[in-house]
């Protein structure tokens, strides 16, 4: 019956909603947990660069259209008032108006007019075909320049995803380093009590556990900077919580030839932008040129005009073709033609450069992935070793044959080992990353 009424008076009093279930606590963050691949989809959705850089390409792409456009001519609606000093004529005089003689004229101090205006370009000496192509050509530039931020984009998200899985892979290794310190401190310690080990060696194992501690925390601050940097590329907030999937053991491979990957580099967009200015270079000159040769456009005009001393307004219209032959311009167009022809030979060497930067890139981040590929197998061979030496002088120094001296720089020696392993698995990944931007392509399976 106790149990029965200390349950029942449990039920009946109001329960507290923060006991029954514990809130988030105020200010904590959820950690987002990302993959590799997942970290470079988000950084492709979201970069704000890439989205200055996709808007940057549609403003160019409305421009273009809105200079093909030109070609149909402009229709204008025009109204305008006017009050004279004197009575003056409302339109003008025509054969019909004169039937009734001059005091039969329209003549009045206040007139309005309104109407529409039509105006074609027929000829302009090639300066409307080589202002579309050159507006296409920057269009195409913008297109060039988002594909190349995108892939720029995925090498950022890469490295920085890689140097932050290093850095929390090293923190990992000194945590092990602290650990098996501590457990040989502690031991330490009683061995100094019986007088089986001198002091010196508790304090050169003090000094070495905090070096080790200094260390994880210079490694701790650069983590959490990279991760700052991570998630402003994701457009996410840098002060939030991140957890990064560790990286393969074996970093891929690239799976195209250096041949293969030469000819994708000279395609790619550095080397694209560079020829699309090239070409707009050559458009310029053409436009320059044009400024010698006449002009010819098509005008036409509607207008009504009404005024208080006519009783219906009149209309007017008219067709007219038009030619404008340059004739002199103190030289102004000479001189841009000259600047032209120049920004032409400066846009091709430009163009020379861009292919010979970008086959120096590609040399580049080839020598970086095998050297990448060999510091990996060299970072291998050599935990392996320094973890058994390591165990060895434990073991020595555990039984009295070795010195404190030997087993630190054994577990010096082991931590390295596990650092240069760490950083190699993470050089290797960036290598390859690098290898897929300069040619632009997945070439990595």
């Amino acid at each position: 019956m106790a149990a029965a009424v200390i349950v029942a008076s449990i039920a009946a009093s109001p329960a507290a909603p923060a006991e029954e279930a514990p809130a988030t606590p105020a200010g904590a963050r959820e950690t987002l947990t990302l993959t590799l691949k997942e970290a470079v989809a988000e950084a492709l959705a979201h970069a704000p660069a890439l989205q200055v850089a996709a808007q940057q390409e549609q403003q160019a792409r409305s421009k273009a259209k809105a200079v093909r456009r030109t070609r149909f001519g402009e229709v204008d609606a025009v109204a305008g008032y006017s009050h004279y000093q004197d009575d003056q004529i409302v339109r003008p005089i025509a054969r019909q108006l004169l039937a009734a003689g001059i005091a039969g004229l329209p003549f009045d101090r206040n007139q309005w007019r309104y109407g529409l205006t039509f105006q074609v370009p027929l000829y302009l000496g090639g300066r409307l075909s080589a202002s579309v192509a050159v507006a296409a050509l920057q269009a195409d530039q913008a297109a060039a320049l988002l594909e190349g931020g995108r892939w720029q984009t995925r090498f950022n998200a890469t490295s920085l995803y890689a140097s932050g899985q290093t850095l929390e892979a090293l923190g990992r290794a000194i945590d092990a380093n602290l650990a098996a310190l501590e457990q040989t401190r502690r031991r330490l310690a009683l061995a100094v009590q019986v007088g089986k080990r001198p002091e010196l060696d508790l304090l050169k194992m003090a000094d070495e556990i905090a070096g080790a501690r200094a260390r994880r925390a210079d490694v701790q601050a650069n983590a959490a900077r990279v991760r700052a940097l991570l998630l402003a590329l994701l457009a996410r907030d840098p002060a939030g919580a991140l957890r990064l999937e560790p990286l393969p053991n074996q970093p891929p491979s690239p799976a195209t030839s250096h041949e293969d990957q030469r000819a994708l580099a000279l395609a790619a967009s550095p080397v694209r932008r560079a020829s699309l200015a090239a070409e707009q270079a050559h458009q310029a000159t053409r436009i320059a040129r044009a400024a010698f040769l006449p002009s010819l456009a098509a005008r036409a005009s509607y207008l009504r005009s009404d005024a208080p001393s006519v009783a219906a307004p009149f209309n007017t219209w008219d067709v007219s073709v038009g030619v404008a032959m340059p004739v002199f311009t103190g030289g102004g167009r000479g001189a841009e033609l000259a600047a032209a022809r120049h920004g032409e030979g400066a846009a091709d060497s430009a163009l020379t450069r861009a292919r010979l930067d970008q086959e120096a890139r590609l040399v580049e981040a080839q020598a970086r992935w095998d050297a990448a590929r060999t510091e990996l197998e060299a970072a291998e061979a050599g935990v392996a070793a320094a973890r058994e030496a390591a165990r060895i002088e434990q073991v020595r120094y555990d039984s009295g044959a070795g010195t404190i001296d030997d087993l630190l720089r054994a577990r010096a020696r082991e931590l390295s080992a596990d650092g240069a392993l760490v950083q190699a698995r993470g050089e290797g990944v960036v290598a390859a990353a690098r290898i897929s931007s300069v040619c632009e392509k997945e070439v990595v399976p």
